[in-house]
């Protein structure tokens, strides 16, 4: 039991969550600051610190430990667990990205498991195969889009919409050469695509002149957007076609989604790792800013403290470019009371 309630605030710890928040790359830190707790068990607090202090080791050092693409999948993980959902091709890029640098983290510290133990234990938990990774991964670009080879299908689906594309751009720019020619279209326009659909801008009066459909206008009306006739099945082959790509795409999501669906325990326990690893990396940088060492601890009642400050305090005073007293208090079992008067720099020790 925490005694007062309110002991966090009186301390300041509160603001150093803040802190804390601030440091973190994603949400999944975030989270993890907010379930920071008093401990009082020394193995438990010792394996925290070395943590920290492993962490921090590893940023100053700079051996190219993956700080980057930290992500947080929550909003994803109820679609992942619908059988038959699907992720949407953004949000396997992010996957993707942050797997990576779980992955990267992991491998690095297994190479790394003398120099950094307890790192190294919590990255034991990952159990995902990273076959799973490389299995995702050969079907996107690095732009985060389904490959044109990803199926068979969709090569073939993907090579005939390039061909129809093609097609329809050279019949509208026979069309289009003959209106602008004959004074049919406004200066300085070009086919252009509306409803999805390929059209040319003609002036409203000349819209008889040339075939077609009309498909927009202009917003003062003195412009039609037109289908030609020459186009119109054309135009209707290629939506066949997009629908078609759309529902492939769609298949191999869903199929790559089963695959993530498969391994969710494994997943969650991936990105809980990568939690691990936010909240790690803002106690190190926030102790960097301190300046702060790790600290011997005892399970005997006692407190040595020598040259100690008050982190808000040291920071506070910092930004102000001042130099903080340091404190140097030591309770034992001789002297196992500290009586601080509320009177400015008075204090007495029993």
């Amino acid at each position: 039991m925490i005694w007062p309630a309110d002991l966090e605030q009186k301390l300041g710890f509160d603001q150093v969550r803040t802190m804390l928040k601030n440091y973190c790359l994603c949400d999944l830190g975030r989270r993890n600051v907010d379930d920071i707790a008093f401990a009082s068990n020394q193995e438990t607090i010792n394996r925290l610190l070395r943590r920290t202090a492993e962490m921090q080791a590893v940023i100053q050092k700079g051996d190219g430990f993956p700080f980057s693409n930290y992500f947080d999948p929550e909003e994803y993980l109820s679609m992942i667990g619908v059988e038959g959902g699907f992720l949407e091709e953004e949000a396997f890029h992010l996957i993707i990205l942050s797997l990576q640098s779980i992955f990267t983290a992991r491998n690095f510290l297994e190479k790394g498991k003398e120099e950094y133990p307890f790192l190294y234990e919590m990255s034991r938990e990952v159990k995902l195969p990273q076959s799973l990774l490389r299995d995702i991964q050969s079907k996107f670009d690095d732009t985060g889009k389904i490959k044109d080879n990803a199926t068979p299908e969709l090569a073939r689906i993907r090579k005939r919409l390039n061909e129809e594309r093609t097609r329809i751009r050279r019949l509208i720019d026979q069309v289009f050469r003959q209106a602008s020619s004959e004074g049919w279209a406004p200066e300085g326009v070009s086919p252009t695509i509306r409803d999805g659909r390929m059209v040319i801008p003609l002036l409203a009066e000349h819209k008889r002149k040339i075939r077609g459909v009309t498909v927009d206008e202009s917003s003062t009306g003195q412009t039609i957007y037109l289908e030609p006739t020459e186009i119109l099945e054309a135009n209707n082959e290629l939506r066949d076609l997009e629908l078609a790509n759309r529902k492939e795409v769609i298949r191999i999501l869903r199929d790559l989604t089963s695959m993530l669906r498969q391994h969710l325990p494994d997943f969650k326990d991936a990105y809980y790792f990568l939690g691990l690893l936010d909240l790690n990396r803002a106690k190190a940088k926030l102790s960097i800013d301190l300046e702060s060492k790790l600290p011997h601890t005892t399970a005997e009642p006692a407190l040595n403290w020598v040259n100690a400050r008050h982190p808000l305090l040291y920071l506070n005073l910092r930004r102000a470019h001042r130099n903080i007293v340091p404190l140097n208090i030591s309770l034992d079992r001789q002297q196992s009371f500290l009586l601080v008067d509320p009177m400015p720099v008075a204090s007495l020790s029993v």
